[in-house]
Formats: C-alpha cells, sequence, structure tokens
C-alpha cells in the first residue's frame, strides 16, 4: 500500500511536530503547516501568497535575507542553532519544564533549499525544531552544577580564609603520601602556627585576629607555586603541601614565607598589628609508616622552633630536628 492512500505528504508534514514554511524567490510564503499556525497565531489561509518580512517585521530582514540567497545560490542546506541565535520567530513555548528566565521558543533552523519542477524556481523551505526543553534543562544542569561547586566548596574549604579545611588537606597528603610510597616521588609539609595569637584576641579581640588569619592566608598564597596545596589546620595552624619538593627546597621557602609575614603589618582599627610564625618541615621517607607520621613530625618540628624564640624554621631529620641558621644541640 502506497503512502498516497494512507495520508497525503501535505498532510503529515502539517501535523508534525516541527514548523515548517516555504518561501519562493520572492520570500512570499507558499506553504504555512499547522505547528507555524499554532505559534505564530496566522493561519495558512491568511498568510500564504504574503511577503515573510511584511508580516513578521521583527525578523532579522538583512541577515535573513543573506542567509536565503546563499542557500538558493549554493544549494546547499543551513543550519542555525539556539545557541548561535536563540530563535528565529518568536514564538512562545508550551514547554511543562520551569524555565522563568526562558520567554520565547529556542529554535534549531534549517533553510533547505528546493527546487519547484514547475517554474525551475529553487524556493527556500524552513524548519523548525522547538529546542527550549533542552535549553531548560541545560540551564537546571548548571544550577546543580553551580549549587555542587558550592557545596565542594564549604565541604574542601574554610570559611573565613577560604584556604582548604583540615580534612581536605590531610587527603591530599595521603594522595601523596601513596603515590610516593608507590612511585618513589619526593615531596614535603610545611606545618606552621602564628605565634602569641592569643595575645592578639585578648589584646584587639577576635575580629581583628580574624583579619590577621586572613592577611596571614593571603600573604602565604602569594609565595606559593599553583601545585601547593594550603590549608588551614585549626585555629592559627596552618599546613602546606609541597608536591616534588626536597627537604632543602621546601627549607627555603619555608624561610621566605617566615620573612613574608614578618614584613606584613595587619591595620585594624587604627591599629598596625604585627606578626611573626614559627614553621616546621619534613620531607618524605620511606621509612614513615603513614601520613599521619609525617605530619607529627612537622608538628614536632614546630614545636621546636616554638621553644628555641620562635620566628623560626626547624626542619625534622631521621637525626632529630635542625633550626636553621641557628646550630643547636640535637633533642635527645
Amino acid at each position: 500500500m502506497s503512502i498516497e492512500n494512507i495520508e497525503t505528504l501535505n498532510d503529515i508534514i502539517d501535523n508534525i511536530n516541527i514548523g515548517v514554511t516555504v518561501l519562493d524567490e520572492h520570500n512570499h510564503v507558499v506553504f504555512w503547516n499547522q505547528f507555524m499556525a499554532k505559534h505564530s497565531g496566522i493561519n495558512a489561509a491568511d498568510l500564504i501568497g504574503k511577503n515573510l518580512f511584511d508580516v513578521f517585521t521583527y525578523l532579522p530582514k538583512p541577515w535573513m535575507e543573506l542567509k536565503l540567497k546563499s542557500v538558493r545560490l549554493i544549494k546547499n542546506y543551513s543550519f542555525v542553532s539556539w545557541t548561535q541565535k536563540p530563535f528565529l520567530f518568536r514564538f512562545g513555548h508550551s514547554s511543562m519544564m520551569k524555565g522563568e528566565s526562558i520567554e520565547f521558543m529556542h529554535q534549531d533552523c534549517t533553510f533547505i533549499p528546493i527546487k519547484n519542477i514547475s517554474t525551475g524556481e529553487t524556493y527556500v523551505c524552513i524548519t523548525i525544531h522547538d529546542m527550549t526543553d533542552v535549553v531548560i534543562s541545560q540551564m537546571k544542569l548548571t544550577e546543580i552544577n553551580d549549587i555542587n561547586k558550592t557545596l565542594e566548596q564549604m565541604t574542601n574549604h574554610d570559611n573565613l580564609t577560604s584556604l582548604y579545611n583540615r580534612l581536605y588537606v590531610e587527603k591530599q597528603i595521603d594522595f601523596e603520601f601513596n603515590k610516593a610510597k608507590r612511585y618513589g616521588n619526593v615531596f614535603s609539609v610545611i606545618f606552621f602556627d602564628i605565634d602569641k595569637f592569643k595575645i592578639i584576641n585578648d589584646t584587639h579581640g577576635h575580629l581583628a585576629g580574624d583579619q590577621v588569619l586572613i592577611n596571614v592566608a593571603d600573604t602565604i598564597k602569594r609565595q606559593l607555586r599553583t601545585s601547593d596545596i594550603i590549608g588551614r589546620y585549626g585555629g592559627e595552624e596552618f599546613f602546606i603541601l609541597l608536591p616534588e619538593t626536597n627537604l632543602e627546597s621546601a627549607s627555603t621557602l619555608s624561610q621566605r614565607l617566615r620573612m613574608a609575614i614578618e614584613k606584613m603589618s595587619t591595620n585594624y582599627q587604627g591599629f598596625d598589628i604585627k606578626i611573626t610564625i614559627s614553621l616546621g618541615v619534613v620531607q618524605f621517607r620511606p621509612d614513615i609508616k603513614n601520613y599521619l607520621q609525617m605530619i607529627h613530625e612537622a608538628d614536632i618540628a614546630l614545636y621546636h622552633s616554638k621553644q628555641n624564640g620562635r620566628n623560626a624554621v626547624t626542619r625534622y631529620k631521621i637525626t632529630g630536628c635542625e633550626l636553621m641558621n641557628c646550630p643547636i644541640p640535637k633533642p635527645e
């Protein structure tokens, strides 16, 4: 049974859920299906024979006339995505999905050259695909991604300083530790805190202390590489993970950080608050059992800096702690 015995081709095109219109060489409408009639509010009988641009005066006439001329001349398809031009015809959409910022139907448009066998003229068929649901879905996906990024930010970052928090830094040290165990990589950890921080809170208040913490975070971050990871361990304590960095390089960096903080000043309500930091440095060694031992050794080195006058860098070695540039007896 041929298709003519079921339904005419015009009836099929007239009832599909795609907009179809055909323009002659003078851009007069020769076909206007039900989709176009429904969404434009203009029936085919009222539009056939009229110039498209006379009826839809909002259409981008110079651009569209050039597009139609090109399709007729080259006799090849042309496609316009909603990502390039949100819509061609200003149709309302009937999407059941909620998209508050979507007023008009977003459309994919195809321009197809059609030869009129009777006259030899090249007409252009324009198809309109309603992409509104796709647009709203992508908007919702973007919104979900933004929410996930916000949640990730809240989960992994310290609210005050915007540095990574203790949980995240420990995970990264554990990851780096396991990688070093397996592949023999070298990396180092710096553990530091602000000297006599309690005095700042007691003298100037906790808001002043918060501003000092923020300034310390910003000052230290400016000294680090993009591959380095810094986090607030808690209170006035901070951790820095230095991938592919040996003890000597980590110690040199620690001295640079110490001097940068020593030069730093925090102005709070007319007071210039000066601080110093004490640092402990440790490098990965194959004999270290796990990342917690590494953190513990960095903490021991930090404590050694505290015990030896503060504003100092101590590096942890198997043979004992070594206060940089200040020879002292090794602890028993």
